[in-house]
């Protein structure tokens, strides 16, 4: 979960982490060029949890947007924000999807 496809190299399913790790990284950077932004938890919107949690799902990626800043400020008066905020939300889901992937073909439960 700390790069997308990083599970699948260390398991050694080349081909699977390098798609994971290039199709993965091109949703978040669609996301936002999207003007999608990254969500933090706001007390009074309980959605918010989710879609932080969902964000954080990517990795070093959404660790380095924290650093940076950059990703933050919501572009809500944009048409594509909306979408932008999908392609980075389901990024995370499918980088956790990913993980436990790889976790399944570690410990042998799937080939």
């Amino acid at each position: 979960m700390v790069f997308p496809g990083l599970g699948h190299f260390v398991v050694g399913r080349w081909g699977r982490g390098l798609l994971l790790a290039l199709s993965l990284t091109a949703m978040f950077v669609l996301g936002l060029v999207m003007n999608g932004h990254i969500f933090t938890p706001i007390a009074e919107v309980k959605l918010s949890y989710v879609y932080t949690v969902l964000n954080m799902g990517m990795g070093l990626p959404y660790f380095l947007c924290l650093a940076t800043g950059f990703g933050f400020t919501p572009q809500d008066a944009m048409q594509t924000a909306e979408y932008g905020n999908t392609f980075l939300a389901v990024t995370g889901a499918l980088n956790l999807l990913a993980a436990m992937d790889a976790f399944d073909i570690a410990i042998g439960r799937k080939q």
